[in-house]
């Protein structure tokens, strides 16, 4: 044990040491852009530290460690640069996916399909099983419990997100109040991107809490109306 002290303490370890932290710290980053960087950082520390051993086999393999994580930066780069979105798609990123890389997002907004509602149209039926999520992004929908008017969703709202989360039936009927637009997602296809991607659902779930939470602002505020 005193042994292992002397050399962990050991002044010329100490940049190993810091090579090591970067790692780490790289394995704990949810974003891939941040993972990418700290692991280019910890793999250059551990080139310059090789070199200064005279562990020219090592400090290769740290290079090309930091060379490979440097070009799937560019790439990520490129990829969110390509990621352009219209003004429809950029509300859903912004409300929901603003936590994630952009090319992520992409590939989950694909998975989608748009839908414009007109006036009456029903959304969402009390009691059944919505096969689909949806996300307004302009127009207002009425919802109603039975025969009684209980709130109105707008841009920015998800239909179908409790079902979604609980598996249970809808509690309510949401009605087009004006003409919707919405994106739709197949429940099979969302699922299967999600488990792809743990950002995509760690940012989709905690929208879906806001979104409940902002619900039950606007209902209180029209109950006291």
């Amino acid at each position: 044990m005193q042994q292992f002290l002397e050399a962990f303490l050991d002044p010329a370890n100490l940049v190993g040491h810091i090579a090591y932290v970067f790692l780490i710290i790289s394995m704990m980053m949810r974003s891939m852009h941040w993972l990418r960087i700290f692991a280019v950082t910890a793999g250059s520390i551990s080139a310059v530290y090789y070199f200064t051993l005279a562990d020219f086999v090592s400090m290769f393999w740290e290079s090309l460690f930091s060379l490979v994580n440097i070009m799937q930066l560019a790439l990520l780069a490129i990829e969110n640069r390509r990621g352009k979105f219209s003004e429809d798609e950029q509300l859903f990123f912004e409300s929901v996916l603003r936590n994630v890389e952009r090319s992520h997002a992409r590939k989950l907004i694909k998975v989608g399909k748009w839908f414009d509602a007109e006036i009456g149209e029903v959304l969402v039926t009390e009691a059944t099983w919505p096969k689909r999520l949806k996300f307004i992004v302009s127009g207002h929908a009425q919802i109603t419990l039975g025969d009684k008017q209980i709130g109105f969703v707008g841009p920015g709202d998800f239909l179908g997100e409790m079902s979604y989360l609980t598996g249970k039936a809808a509690s309510a009927t949401a009605i087009a109040q004006t003409s919707v637009r919405y994106l739709s997602f197949d429940r099979n296809k969302l699922e299967t991107q999600l488990d792809r991607y743990s950002d995509l659902r760690q940012s989709l779930e905690a929208g879906f809490n806001r979104n409940l939470v902002e619900k039950l602002v606007k209902a209180n505020k029209e109950h006291k109306t």
